[in-house]
């Protein structure tokens, strides 16, 4: 027991430097930060991909839309599959202050910024006319 003790009590030695540090040159940053600006389609397909391999509810819908199959329904479900996708998909509650991207589901019918209006192209009309 003393020796254990006494090795907890030694100081350790702040220069070895861990078995899992890493240098921030090894993590090739710069490379991953080019590609989440770009969005590359291959990044963005094989992200797809990752993310089907890992559903449980694409599974699922496989298994169903086999046995929807064997019975004759195979089409009916892949319109009711569609369907799910699209509600599964939509996200029902947003975040604090987020707004949606249709006017008509935002307070006071506000739209976006960036977003094209009847009255900015009317504005923009105008404003050519009088030129």
């Amino acid at each position: 027991m003393s020796s254990k003790r006494k090795e907890k009590d030694k100081p350790k030695d702040k220069s070895a430097k861990k078995p899992y540090h890493i240098k921030r040159a090894d993590l090739e940053l710069e490379d991953y930060q080019l590609q989440q600006e770009q969005k590359s389609f291959s990044l963005l397909f094989s992200r797809g991909i990752h993310a089907l391999v890992r559903s449980k509810q694409f599974y699922a819908y496989l298994i169903l839309q086999a046995v929807a199959a064997w019975y004759g329904f195979g089409q009916a479900f892949l319109c009711v599959g569609i369907l799910w996708m699209m509600v599964a998909n939509t996200r029902l509650k947003k975040k604090e202050g987020e707004m949606s991207s249709w006017s008509v589901f935002n307070k006071n019918f506000e739209s976006i910024e960036g977003s094209t209006d009847m009255e900015a192209v009317e504005r923009e009309i105008r404003s050519r006319g009088m030129i």
